[in-house]
């Protein structure tokens, strides 16, 4: 089948190529968080956790925001207790472009208020789970079918104890 396609795309030069891939990396999700709600107080004050909870996000994934930079901001805070408070205090980052692209870099907890008072208490906050990276596995470390027959041989003939 790939010479027909090298073959047509020849013929036709008006023909678009093929988009190139939007990132390097094959993993790796755009999360445009609160989706069409936006970043901005929610109807339902547990929208923004119920919307991380149906998601995983893993390293190198990023999260998006879309907001109104004259009405809200977003602030990275760094515990569960300051998120729980809205405490604005003593922010790891502080974010007001409007339309912030922040990257998920290592695994843990990350948290997002905004700083306006009674909007993260009316539930402008946001708690991400983010996970290691388990989803690219360099080719190398992937066992071929042989290593796993060799397993397999040696897993069989290996007497086992008997629970």
């Amino acid at each position: 089948g790939q010479k027909l396609v090298v073959f047509v795309v020849h013929e036709h030069p008006t023909i678009p190529p093929p988009p190139p891939p939007r990132k390097i990396h094959p993993f790796g999700k755009d999360y445009k968080v609160g989706d069409s709600n936006e970043w901005k107080v929610p109807e339902e004050s547990d929208f923004y956790s119920k919307w991380s909870e149906e998601k995983q996000f893993h390293v190198g994934d990023n999260l998006l925001f879309y907001y109104n930079d004259q009405v809200d901001d977003v602030l990275e805070i760094s515990s569960d207790l300051e998120f729980k408070s809205c405490d604005t205090t003593s922010p790891v980052a502080v974010h007001n472009g409007g339309q912030d692209l922040i990257s998920l870099t290592k695994p843990g907890i990350r948290y997002f208020i905004t700083s306006k008072i009674g909007h993260c208490e009316d539930g402008l906050k946001l708690r991400v789970v983010v996970r290691p990276l388990t989803r690219s596995v360099p080719k190398k470390m992937q066992s071929s079918p042989f290593d796993r027959l060799i397993k397999w041989l040696h897993d069989s003939f290996r007497p086992h104890p008997h629970h």
